[in-house]
C-alpha cells in the first residue's frame, strides 16, 4: 500500500477522549498491520473506524489490563462470531485477518516465554 494509506490511518488515530485529543497507537499499530490486507486503499477510511470500534472494545473495564495482542485476536474472533461484513467485506479475505492475529499474539507470547527464534516445539 502507498505511503499515503499509512498517513491517512495515523491522521485518523488522534481523537478527543475527556476533552482532550490522543493518538491510540495500539489502534494504530494494528491498523498499520492490516493494511496489506485491504481491498484497496479506498477502504482506510472504513479501517480507521474498525480502528477506532476495536480501541473501545479493548478499553473496557474487562479488557484493559489483558494483553494487547490477545485482546486484537478476541475482537477480531467477535467480528467473525458476529459476521460483521460492515469491517469484513474491507478485506480480500476475512480469514487472514483472523490468521495475522493470531500470528501476533503467538509471536508475542513466545517472546514473553523467551522460545528460541519465537518458534514453538
Amino acid at each position: 500500500m502507498a505511503h499515503s494509506g499509512q498517513d491517512a490511518l495515523k491522521d485518523a488515530m488522534y481523537w478527543k477522549e475527556k476533552g482532550e485529543m490522543y493518538f491510540h497507537i495500539d489502534a494504530y499499530n494494528f491498523g498499520n498491520s492490516l493494511i496489506r490486507l485491504l481491498k484497496d486503499e479506498s477502504t482506510i477510511i472504513a479501517l480507521a473506524e474498525m480502528m477506532k470500534s476495536y480501541e473501545q472494545y479493548r478499553s473496557q473495564p474487562s479488557r484493559v489490563m489483558a494483553p494487547l495482542y490477545a485482546n486484537r485476536l478476541k475482537y477480531v474472533e467477535k467480528l467473525f462470531r458476529r459476521d460483521d461484513q460492515r469491517y469484513l467485506a474491507l478485506f480480500n479475505d476475512p480469514k487472514d485477518v483472523i490468521e495475522l492475529a493470531r500470528q501476533q499474539k503467538d509471536a508475542h507470547t513466545a517472546g514473553m516465554l523467551g522460545t528460541p527464534d519465537g518458534k514453538r516445539k
